[in-house]
């Protein structure tokens, strides 16, 4: 099987980092990933929580198109209902731009009602007719010189378009799923996507959205019609070390702040946590892998297998893990453990 591999980043709030310093190391990591081969580095978008201090992924991704050659930038996702959706095409086009056509560009309405809020978000269900009414603009407005549009959200009337992004007709799209809900929408439209929940329940998803993709491949108006395959994706949590014991004990520690932010919004509200959060647990939603390269190799290898995912989204930088032993995992991944995948 043929893998693909990226890398995750929330972009944490640290307590040893400034958030000027915590935003160099991710240029830093950018860097090391270009050098290294990698196919592309993703940001998430969250906001009002320790989880991430990337409120606003068009910034730091715009340093790091600065700072790399070679790899793909994006995120995972820009979170659709909490933009201006004419502004949100605008910073699409900037971004391909100055990348040079190295976008990726995840959509969706975002994942936490809490973070949704902020927003003006009332329900689940408004956060969703939003993102799919920006979707459209979006797409409208790529196809057109002028944007005209009317919508329950959102309305425009010939507004002038001046560029368009460098990607025809946009960048390659992703949408991030974990229920069989979204399969069929995701997979119709050969989004590429990223599986969130336990790598036990990853393979049927996969399973059904190739079924899917197979039979809708040809159908007109597919929205990500440009993409010869998608990417299916799992992320992993990655410690790796020349001293396994060294790796499994920064691992735990990170892991352990990690899962404190993970659960920030809903603890600090007294709901149960949505996610489990066990290291080495096998139902876990985001297990950690810790060892020497060789261990590394063998669980990855594992959980591609385990899971049918076609890319892997390494998860180097968490938690309070240290800049320099974030870095150390992903020069000895690089080094040691992708040649072999």
């Amino acid at each position: 099987m043929s893998v693909k591999v990226g890398m995750f980043d929330w972009v944490e709030a640290s307590d040893s980092l400034s958030p000027g310093q915590v935003y160099e190391h991710k240029l830093q990591l950018a860097e090391a990933a270009d050098q290294a081969g990698f196919h592309a580095y993703f940001l998430a978008e969250h906001q009002g929580t320790p989880l991430s201090i990337d409120g606003s992924p068009s910034v730091l991704l715009a340093a790091m198109s600065q700072r790399t050659q070679r790899l793909r930038i994006g995120a995972l996702t820009f979170c659709l209902p909490w933009y201006s959706a004419y502004r949100l095409y605008n910073e699409v086009c900037m971004l391909d731009h100055l990348s040079g056509g190295r976008l990726e560009l995840g959509v969706g309405r975002g994942v936490s009602p809490i973070e949704s809020l902020i927003f003006g978000m009332q329900s689940i269900e408004q956060s969703r007719e939003r993102y799919r009414e920006a979707l459209e603009v979006f797409f409208e407005a790529c196809r057109s010189r002028t944007l005209s549009f009317q919508g329950k959200h959102y309305a425009y009337r010939d507004v002038e378009l001046h560029a368009k992004p460098v990607q025809s007709p946009w960048p390659p799209l992703w949408f991030p799923s974990s229920n069989r809900e979204s399969i069929e929408f995701t997979a119709r439209h050969g989004y590429h996507t990223a599986f969130l929940g336990k790598a036990a329940d990853a393979k049927a998803h996969f399973a059904r959205y190739r079924e899917l993709w197979e039979q809708h491949r040809n159908d007109p108006g597919r929205h990500n019609a440009h993409v010869a395959r998608p990417f299916l994706a799992k992320t992993q949590h990655l410690v790796i070390a020349e001293d396994g014991a060294e790796a499994e004990r920064l691992g735990l520690e990170a892991y352990r702040v990690w899962a404190s932010h993970i659960h920030h919004l809903t603890r600090k509200l007294g709901r149960p946590d949505v996610h489990k959060t066990e290291p080495f647990a096998p139902d876990s939603a985001q297990p950690l892998i810790v060892g020497t390269p060789a261990a590394a190799t063998e669980k990855v290898q594992a959980m591609l297998e385990a899971t049918g995912a076609n890319y892997l989204l390494c998860i180097f930088s968490f938690g309070d893990l240290a800049p320099e032993h974030a870095m150390r995992s992903l020069d000895l991944f690089s080094r040691e453990v992708l040649p072999r995948l």
